[in-house]
């Protein structure tokens, strides 16, 4: 069976040329929401959400997998599977976690990990990483909760973001230890990495705040 079409929305001022960057996440909400955020014309964003409970490491990446298969990817075209190391780096998992990453890297995709998760990503737009207090999720919602005055996956559909904001996460999230081996430590993230090539590139860029 022939390959689907790139699925490129025309009516959003996408250009004919345009790269998607299909994101693979174990989110339902959250990674969606926050890309929604960009304004795109040289690239659009095609997130493969959770659904159904499926957000293990190997269901990200069958997700991937599968839409790779569908649709015709060209060059240019990035994709990414976005995992979190909340439980998933626990010792009786990390060697699964790795061997999926390892497999996804094999494939040509890239990897963007989160330790404790993708809210961390989101905190590193209102403030420096703490330097203590953050091991699980739970506690970077706490986090995010004293700063906004509420918080959850949905509600980052509502956040107000600045550029500034988004430039500043990058430089904080430069500055924050590679887990790219998987290795024990503190607080990071690489989602800093999916933006900053398509910022480089001027594919994008961070709607005003209503």
């Amino acid at each position: 069976m022939p390959l689907k079409r790139r699925p490129l929305d025309r009516e959003s001022g996408v250009v004919r040329d345009a790269s998607l960057v299909v994101i693979a996440s174990e989110d339902t909400y959250a990674v969606q929401h926050y890309f929604a955020k960009f304004h795109a014309r040289r690239v659009q964003f095609k997130v493969l959400p959770t659904a159904g409970g499926r957000s293990s490491p190997e269901a990200v990446l069958e997700r991937l997998d599968s839409y790779r298969r569908e649709y015709d990817i060209s060059e240019g075209d990035e994709l990414w599977v976005c995992i979190d190391l909340d439980h998933w780096a626990e010792a009786a998992h990390i060697a699964n976690l790795r061997r999926v990453q390892k497999e996804a890297e094999d494939k040509g995709y890239s990897v963007a990990l989160s330790n404790p998760c993708f809210d961390f990503w989101i905190l590193l737009h209102f403030e420096d990483p703490p330097s203590d207090g953050i091991r699980r999720c739970g506690d970077v919602a706490d986090r995010l909760r004293q700063i906004l005055g509420g918080f959850t996956k949905r509600s980052i559909q509502h956040l107000r973001l600045a550029p500034q904001q988004v430039e500043q996460a990058i430089e904080r999230a430069r500055q924050l230890p590679v887990v790219d081996r998987l290795t024990p430590g503190g607080p990071t993230t690489q989602m800093h990495r999916v933006l900053e090539s398509l910022l480089t590139r001027e594919a994008i860029r961070l709607k005003e705040p209503r």
